[in-house]
Formats: C-alpha cells, structure tokens, sequence
C-alpha cells in the first residue's frame, strides 16, 4: 500500500505542477485581457464624450423642431450637417453620428425622433427618403431600450457596449442637452466601432499567452527535473525500503538497518531529516527489541503476582470464597432495575463446637457449611461476609431457579444436622433468608429483606432445637 502510494505521488506531483502553471496562466491572461479591454472602452468613452461635446456645440437646443421642418432645405441644418461629417471623418472609428430625441409613448415602449442622422457621404442635394427620414419615429433598440429612464431624466452621458454581428464591437454613447429652461431637449449620440482594437487585443493576449506557455514550459521541465531529484526520488526509495520491513526479530531489525544505509540519502533537507529520523528511530528500535523480550516476560510475572495477590485481596484465606471486600464490591454493581437475587446464610451451633472441640474443629464446620452453599448455588459467587455469615448473589439460571434452590439448601443442612451417628462437628447447619428484585425497589431493601428472612430462620431453628448460644 505504501509503495502504491508513493508511485502515485511521483505520478501526480507533475501533473498538480502543470495544472497550477496553467491556471495561473489563464487567471494571468484573464485579468490582463480585461484590463486592457477596460482601458480600451475608457480611451473610447473620453474621445465619445469629446465629440458629443462638439456636437451640442453646433446645435440649438431650442431649434431643434424647426430643424425637424426644414431639414435639408435650411442652409443652418445643412452646415450642422457638414460639420458633423467633418468630425466624422477627423475620428475614423466612428460609425454613426446622431441627434435624437429619446421619449416613452403612451404605452411606456421607448421611441426615438430623428433630428440629425448621418449617412455615408455628405450630400447638398439628398434624395426624398433622406428629407422624409428625419422627425420620423423609431422604436428604440438595445443598448439604449433598457435604458430609456435614465436617458430622458439623467444629466450624465449614457453608454453601453455590445457586439452585433454586422458592425462587431461598439461603444454606443448618448449625452444629453438641454434648453434654455433646462428641459431635456435631446441626445447627441455616436457609436464608434472597437472592433480593430478589440482583434488588436485578443492578438496581444493570444502572443503574451504563447510566451508564458514557452517561459513555463521550460520552468515546468525544470521544476519536475528538480521535485524528482530532490522530493519524489528519495521519498521513493524510502518507501520502497520501509515498505519491506519486518520487525518480529533481532535479524529483522539488522536488515531494517542495512537497507536504509544502502539508500545513502545525503540531502540537507527536510527529506534528509526524515531519513535520518527513521534511521534513529530504527536503530534505537533494534537497540531496545534485545531488551523487549525481557521486559516482556518480567512484566508477565509481575502481572501474575498483582492478579494473584489482588485474587487474595478479594478471597477468605479459610474458606477461599469471597470475602466482605469483594462482597461490597459486587454489591455495588447491582442496578436497582435488574434481576438478581441475594441469599444470606447463618452457621448454626458454631459457639458450641469452638466451645466443646476447639476454633481449629469450628474452621472446619463453616467450610462445610459453605461447600453446602457452593454445591447449591454453582452458577453465583458465595461471599463469608462475616464470622459464620456468608452471602449468594444470585443472577441468570440461579435466579430463575431461586425458590428451588433456597429449598435445596435449607434441605442439605436439614438433613446433616439430623445425622444423629455424626459427630457434631460434622452435623452442617444454616439459617437461611433470601430475597430478590421482584419484590424489592433498591439494592439496600433488597439485603434487608433477606437478613429478616435469615433471622426468621435462625429463630425457627432455635424454638425447635435450642440454642447453644
């Protein structure tokens, strides 16, 4: 896996490279193409509103509907006109020149009224079509439709960009003038063509594009040439060497060893630091795998101590069942909302037989009467939680089997304390109480119920044999 994955870096690396050349060329050649196309609609929005400028000059705003009726038959209209075609011709990319007056019929659709129109040439004498085109309406097209508000109310030249595919790109710019009251009047409007200038531009982009793609493709080439021989070649053979590692023994960690010195890896780099820090690492690996073998097995016996002297800690030296401690301690896991049992037995009689036969004789009457409750309760742990007290806590099978078992018990010892041929030492009796979560709430009234239940016993016991005691 490891091997795998170095491969594909090597193989990625020069592709992540290229992919990142290329996109900061193309953000490169974006961000100058708009740039000077910017620059490019600035140069020809200074010279559109120099010309509307001379345009307004040249005409009376408050004449404008007697240019309308006289038109070409007014020597004032036709040196207007001639005026204009002189301008024309001193700005070469203008491709139209107007004075129109923009206004929105009763319907709101934007309209516009010929005042002064230029055609191709400058003519004393124009047909009836040229007379007839002017004060005549049109509907108003794009740029300036969606424009028509801020064309008849704004004081602030209009203008806007397109592209159609007979006159290719144009500035078309619109500024207004005013009569004598201030009124709009009309627009002055040209639309110069920024079609050369535009190709000018995508040729410039298009050279500056080719030189980056040669300048990065010799930087590319060399930045591959050096990421190879510095980065991806030793990572390489670092993981081809790791990938090959064993570490179950001594011998395992020696080839570990001689294969990263044949590597011979000498950068002063960050791939030489971490060749150097697996070298370390592995040696000190080898250095400590000696010394693991023995620490292993010394912990295992000291583990073994621990859990043998924690199995005495929680164990009744006499009876080797578990003792109060480990009692409290199961106890204490108990869930007031789970089934379980508690059983609590009594030892019968056992002042009498320290009295009369000795403690070493009395030792022996409670190991007996506790293999009656182990032999009984095989599947729960039996605690001596006292002198001659010892608990059950009962759970799974014994505690589906509880009352059966109870008087199983009770019948053991009643029949060893009726061996009348016995000795008396070995005539087992218990009192015995139990009770379980079916019919108490909590853990504590739980213990409670069966000590009751146990005294009950141990008194029954008493009113029908006595009591040494």
């Amino acid at each position: 896996m490891t091997k795998s994955r170095c491969h594909s870096i090597a193989k990625r690396l020069p592709v992540y490279v290229f992919i990142s050349f290329f996109v900061l060329i193309l953000l490169a050649l974006s961000i100058t193409f708009n740039r000077v196309e910017s620059r490019m609609i600035d140069d020809y929005r200074r010279m559109a509103d120099g010309v509307t400028n001379l345009m307004i000059d040249a005409v009376d705003p408050d004449k404008l509907d007697y240019y309308i009726e006289k038109n070409y038959s007014s020597p004032e209209y036709l040196s207007i006109m001639k005026y204009f075609y002189q301008l024309k011709a001193n700005y070469p990319d203008v491709f139209y020149m107007y004075v129109y007056r923009f206004y929105k019929d009763e319907h709101g659709q934007p309209m516009g009224k010929i005042i002064i129109d230029l055609e191709d040439e400058y003519t004393d004498t124009p047909n009836q079509v040229s007379i007839d085109w002017v004060g005549s309406l049109y509907d108003v097209l794009e740029p300036f439709a969606s424009k028509i508000d801020e064309l008849i109310t704004s004081r602030e030249p209009v203008y806007d960009t397109a592209f159609s595919q007979d006159d290719g790109y144009l500035l078309s710019f619109a500024k207004p003038f005013f009569d004598k009251d201030g009124n709009y009047a009309a627009s002055a409007c040209v639309d110069f063509s920024m079609q050369e200038l535009h190709a000018q531009n995508i040729r410039f982009i298009a050279t500056l594009g080719v030189l980056l793609l040669m300048v990065s493709a010799v930087v590319f080439v060399i930045s591959i040439f050096v990421l190879r021989r510095m980065v991806t070649k030793p990572l390489l053979l670092i993981s081809n060497a790791v990938s090959s590692f064993k570490y179950d023994s001594e011998e395992d960690h020696s080839s570990n060893l001689e294969a990263l010195k044949k590597l011979g890896i000498k950068s002063n780099n960050e791939i030489g630091i971490l060749y150097d820090a697996l070298f370390t690492a592995e040696k000190d690996s080898a250095f400590n795998l000696s010394n693991f073998k023995k620490a292993e097995n010394e912990i295992h016996i000291k583990d073994k101590k621990i859990t043998a002297l924690g199995d005495l800690a929680l164990r009744d030296s006499m009876t080797r069942v578990g003792n109060k401690a480990a009692y409290t301690a199961k106890i204490s896991e108990l869930r007031d909302d789970e089934q379980y049992g508690i059983v609590l037995m009594d030892a019968n009689n056992l002042k009498m037989v320290n009295d009369t036969y000795g403690h070493d004789a009395g030792d022996e009457y409670l190991k007996g009467c506790c293999k009656i409750l182990c032999d009984v309760f095989t599947h729960s742990p039996v605690f001596r939680i006292g002198g001659d007290e010892f608990a059950a806590i009962l759970k799974g099978r014994d505690f589906e089997n509880r009352l059966v078992l109870v008087g199983t018990a009770k019948e053991r010892f009643r029949k060893s304390w009726n061996e009348n041929k016995n000795d008396p030492v070995h005539r087992y009796s218990g009192s015995i109480g139990m009770a379980d979560s079916t019919i108490c709430k909590t853990v504590r009234e739980t213990i409670k119920t069966a000590d009751d239940n146990m005294y009950q016993d141990k008194r029954s016991f008493k009113d029908m044999y006595g009591s040494y005691r």
